[in-house]
C-alpha cells in the first residue's frame, strides 16, 4: 500500500473530505515527516499537498521552486502571486467541507498544532472546515513496526547492562575517595552506552544530577557547570540512547543511587511514593489494553499525578508524567500529559511510552524521578527497564 492509499484509508475512516498538508520553510516538520520528503530539502516559498479522500492529490507550488513536491505523485498547479495562490488554493479545495491539517484548538498540543493562524483563517474563508490531524497524524509517526520494538528493546537491555557496569566503577571511585564529578561520571557513562552498541551523540549525553541539582528535572553538567560527588549525596542518573542504526528506537530510563550504606528514611519515603505512582500508571494502562479499550494521554497523567497529589506532593511534579518515544526519545505521538498540556490523543496500539514521575523539592536540596518505558501492545504491555526500580540503590552497602 502507498503512502497516499494509507492516507486516504485513514481519511474515510476519520470521515473527512481530505488531508491538507502546509509548509513554509520547514515550518510543519509533521508534514515532511509524513509525506517523507527530505528533511534536509530547503523550501523558501510556501507549498500544499491536498490528499482528498479519493481520487488524485493535488500539489500546489510557487513557480520560483515548482520543482519542490515533484516526488509525490499527483497534479500540479502552480503559482505566481498571492493572489493566484488563493485562486488555485479555491480551485484545490472545491466541494470539500472538513479538511484536517497539523491545528488543535487554542494551540492544547503544540507537538502538532504548527500550521499558523492566518493560514488556518485562510483556509475557512475559501469554505472548508479544519480539524487537527493531532489524534490520527501518529499512526504515521509514531507506531513502530515489529524490528523497531525489537530495537527497543535490545537498546533497553544495553543501557541496563551500562549502569549495571557503572555503578561498581562508581563506587570504587566514592571508596578511594577519587575525586569524582557529575561530568566525570556523565563521560563514564557515555563511553560504557557506545561500547554497548548505542549511539550517544553530544547533546544526548545521560543526564547526571547529585542533590539539589536533580531538582531541576532536566539538569546536565556541563564543563562549565558541575558539581563533586561526595559520600552522603543522592544522584540521579537519566540515560537515554537507541542501537546504532537507521529508524531504531530509543530506550530511555531513570534511577536513583545514593552514595553510602544506608538510604536515609526521608529519600526512601519519597521514592516509595514515586514508586506507588508508576506503577498505579501502567496498572491504568494495563487494564486497559487487556480489555482493547481507548484511553487517552491525559488520563494516565491524572491517575498517577493523583497518587503524588494525595501524599501532598502535587505541586513539586513539575512536569507531565511521561512522553512519546521513537526514533527521537521525545516522540510526537500522545504523551502522558494533563499538566504541561491537556493531550486528549489517544494511545496507540504499536507505540511506546515513558512512565517517569518526579518529586522536585530544591528547598530541601533534592529531586527524584523513576522512569520505565512501555510498549503499548495488541492485548496487553510490555514495561522495558526491567527489573524496573523499587527502593533507591545504597552504592556502599
Amino acid at each position: 500500500m502507498s503512502r497516499v492509499d494509507e492516507l486516504q484509508e485513514t481519511l474515510r475512516a476519520e470521515h473527512l473530505d481530505g488531508w491538507l498538508f502546509f509548509d513554509f520553510r520547514h515550518s510543519n516538520a509533521v508534514a515532511i515527516r509524513v509525506l517523507e520528503l527530505s528533511p534536509h530539502a530547503f523550501f523558501s516559498r510556501r507549498w500544499m499537498y491536498y490528499v482528498p479522500s479519493s481520487g488524485t492529490p493535488t500539489k500546489l507550488v510557487s513557480s520560483v521552486e515548482s520543482h519542490v513536491l515533484a516526488g509525490l505523485p499527483g497534479d500540479t498547479l502552480i503559482y505566481r502571486s498571492w493572489q493566484e495562490y488563493r485562486q488555485l488554493l479555491a480551485q484545490m479545495l472545491a466541494g470539500a467541507k472538513q479538511v484536517a491539517m497539523e491545528y488543535v484548538p487554542d494551540n492544547a498540543i503544540p507537538y502538532v498544532s504548527l500550521v499558523d493562524a492566518g493560514t488556518v483563517e485562510l483556509i475557512r474563508g475559501i469554505g472548508p472546515a479544519v480539524v487537527s490531524s493531532a489524534d490520527f497524524v501518529q499512526r504515521f509517526e509514531a507506531v513502530l513496526t515489529p524490528a523497531q520494538m525489537e530495537s527497543h528493546r535490545a537498546a533497553g537491555r544495553a543501557l541496563m547492562e551500562s549502569l549495571d557496569r557503572l555503578l561498581p566503577w562508581l563506587r570504587e571511585q566514592i571508596i578511594s575517595e577519587t575525586v569524582v564529578t557529575e561530568l566525570s561520571v556523565q563521560q563514564e557513562f557515555a563511553t560504557l552506552m557506545r561500547d554497548a552498541g548505542l549511539t550517544v551523540p553530544p547533546e544526548d549525553k545521560p543526564l547526571v544530577a547529585v542533590n539539589g541539582n536533580a531538582a531541576n528535572p532536566h539538569y546536565s553538567p556541563t564543563a562549565a557547570r558541575h558539581s563533586l560527588l561526595r559520600k552522603g549525596d543522592l544522584l540521579l542518573l537519566d540515560f537515554s540512547a537507541p542501537l546504532v542504526g537507521d529508524e531504531t528506537i530509543f530506550a530511555d530510563y531513570t534511577w536513583m543511587v545514593y552514595l553510602g550504606e544506608q538510604v536515609p528514611d526521608r529519600v526512601a519515603a519519597l521514592f516509595t511514593i514515586l514508586k506507588d505512582a508508576r506503577d498505579t500508571g501502567i496498572e491504568l494502562l494495563k487494564q486497559r489494553f487487556e480489555a482493547g479499550q481507548r484511553i487517552a494521554g491525559y488520563e494516565v497523567d491524572d491517575a498517577v499525578r493523583g497518587v503524588i497529589a494525595a501524599a501532598g506532593y502535587g505541586n513539586a511534579f513539575l512536569h507531565r508524567t511521561g512522553h512519546n518515544i521513537g526514533t527521537r526519545v521525545h516522540g510526537n505521538g500522545a504523551h502522558l500529559d494533563n499538566l504541561e498540556t491537556h493531550d486528549t490523543r489517544p494511545l496507540l496500539v504499536n507505540t511506546c511510552t515513558s512512565m517517569e514521575p518526579g518529586i522536585y523539592l530544591p528547598d530541601e536540596g533534592l529531586g527524584l524521578r523513576t522512569e520505565v518505558d512501555i510498549l503499548l501492545l495488541p492485548g496487553g504491555i510490555e514495561v522495558t527497564g526491567e527489573p524496573r526500580q523499587n527502593e533507591v540503590i545504597a552504592l556502599l552497602a
